[in-house]
């Protein structure tokens, strides 16, 4: 699956990752395990650690919304915002997303509530100012519509053992991802969340690193050759299956993360 040169170039980034944690947001690690990255946003709201407990169906219903605006292109930093919005304010319900008008007054108001949203945030460091995209609103409407059946789908492969059905009904949902596509990188995010919480205990780690552009860019600059899912974006999701089980293979369970830290990393690696 891969080279002897692979596994050590993994292996250094793995120890630079490790000796560097402490010093990025998004690495939550105990004793070098990830701990996932809805456990603990780094992010405070009213003074609060704003986190996910997976338990909870309005939560749950968020880590999906961060799927789905994390899929889109700008900054990671405001697909937190927007879910701490949601959550903060009193909008995670489903059933206030079936609601077209209410979907119509949210994009009306985004930029608002951005500011809102912003103003009693704290310990959260953005590269650029936050903002709302307007396709996203819309979207979370779909998965609000869908929700039954991908509960449905995602406890049938909780009681089976075989994720890649749920995968593959995610994928087929057209509009939750940008201009009104499907979504498909950010699937295994929703699992690897699922997995760090022990929400289901059967969800396999191979099914669980996200190989995103900032991945991938990040595993060809210092040789390690992943199948770009992007050149296959169609319903068949081998692709990324491949690149999420390589992930896994050479950084285990912390998934991803080594390869989205390069960027942040790339002077001590």
């Amino acid at each position: 699956m891969y080279s002897e040169e692979e596994e050590k170039i993994a292996s250094r980034l793995t120890s630079v990752f490790l000796e560097y944690a402490n010093e990025l947001q998004y690495a939550n690690l105990d004793n070098n395990k990830y701990q996932g990255w809805v456990s603990n946003f780094n992010l405070k709201v009213n003074g609060e650690r704003f986190k996910l407990e997976l338990n909870d169906e309005n939560d749950l219903f968020l880590l999906f919304v961060l799927a789905i605006a994390w899929s889109r292109s700008g900054y990671w930093e405001n697909s937190v915002y927007f879910v701490a919005y949601l959550k903060t304010y009193n909008k995670s319900r489903v059933e206030y997303w079936k609601d077209s008008k209410n979907i119509e007054m949210e994009i009306d108001r985004r930029k608002k509530s951005i500011n809102e949203i912003s103003s009693v945030s704290s310990e959260f460091n953005t590269r650029a100012k936050a903002s709302f995209r307007k396709d996203i609103f819309p979207s979370v409407g779909i998965l609000a519509q869908e929700w039954d059946e991908i509960q449905m789908s995602l406890a049938n492969a909780a009681e089976n053992a075989d994720y890649i059905p749920f995968m593959q009904y995610v994928r087929s949902i057209q509009g939750l991802g940008a201009r009104k596509r499907k979504i498909l990188i950010k699937i295994p995010l929703i699992l690897r969340e699922l997995r760090c919480q022990g929400v289901y205990q059967n969800i396999p780690g191979e099914f669980c690193c996200v190989p995103d552009k900032r991945v991938l860019d990040a595993s060809k600059t210092i040789g390690i050759k992943l199948v770009d899912p992007y050149r296959r974006a169609s319903l068949d999701i081998s692709s990324l299956i491949n690149s999420s089980r390589k992930i896994y293979a050479l950084f285990g369970d912390l998934y991803d993360i080594p390869l989205f830290a390069y960027e942040d990393l790339k002077h001590f690696v």
